[in-house]
C-alpha cells in the first residue's frame, strides 16, 4: 500500500517568466514543464500560465503557477498587471543578443516596482550556442549585487539549468515563508 507523503507547508505561488521577445521564455517553460523542446517561434499573446509542482524539501511543497509573460513593448501597459501576485521572477535574455542583456535591468525595476522585493533569477538563454570563454559576465554580475539577484545560463534546446533554475526559485520562495 502507497502512502501519500503529507507536507507540513503546501503552497501555490505565482512565478512570472520576463524578457525581451525571442528570447526564450516559452522554450524555458516547455522544457521543464513538459520536457520538451521545438526550434519553431510562437509570439505569446498575453499570458500564458502553466503549474508545476516541486518538492523543496521533506516538508514542503511548492505548486508554482508559472506565468508566461509577453515581452512585446507596445504591451507594456499590461505588464504591471500579470506581475500582481507574484512570489518571485525568471528574467530570461538571449546569451547571443547583448541588447537583451542590457534590458534586464528595465525588466526587473519594472517588476520589482509592482511587486516589490521578491527572489529573481537572471536566465541567459541559448547557452548551448554561446561562447562562454568570451562572454563578459560583469554587468550582469554587477545587477544582481544591485537587487539581490543570482544568475545562471540556461538553455531551453539541451536543458541546461533549466530544472535547476525553477528548483532554485521554489526554494528560495519557500524561504521566504
Amino acid at each position: 500500500m502507497r502512502h501519500r507523503m503529507a507536507f507540513q507547508v503546501e503552497v501555490l505561488k505565482k512565478v512570472a517568466l520576463l524578457g525581451d521577445p525571442a528570447v526564450g521564455k516559452t522554450s524555458l517553460i516547455r522544457r521543464y514543464v513538459f520536457d520538451e523542446f521545438s526550434d519553431m517561434y510562437i509570439t505569446t499573446i498575453g499570458t500564458k500560465v502553466s503549474k508545476k509542482e516541486v518538492l523543496v524539501n521533506e516538508t514542503i511543497k511548492v505548486t508554482m503557477l508559472i506565468w508566461d509573460i509577453l515581452g512585446q513593448d507596445e504591451f507594456q501597459f499590461l505588464h504591471a498587471t500579470y506581475y500582481q501576485g507574484s512570489a518571485g521572477a525568471l528574467i530570461v535574455c538571449d546569451g547571443t543578443r547583448p541588447e537583451t542583456i542590457d534590458h534586464l535591468r528595465k525588466w526587473v525595476t519594472n517588476f520589482f516596482n509592482t511587486v516589490g522585493r521578491v527572489p529573481v533569477i537572471f536566465l541567459v538563454n541559448k547557452a548551448d550556442i554561446i561562447d562562454r570563454d568570451t562572454f563578459y559576465s560583469q554587468p550582469l554580475e554587477d545587477l544582481c549585487a544591485e537587487v539581490g539577484a543570482t544568475w545562471m545560463f540556461s538553455s531551453a534546446k539541451n536543458g541546461e539549468n533549466v530544472d535547476r533554475s525553477f528548483q532554485n526559485m521554489a526554494s528560495f520562495i519557500a524561504e521566504s515563508l
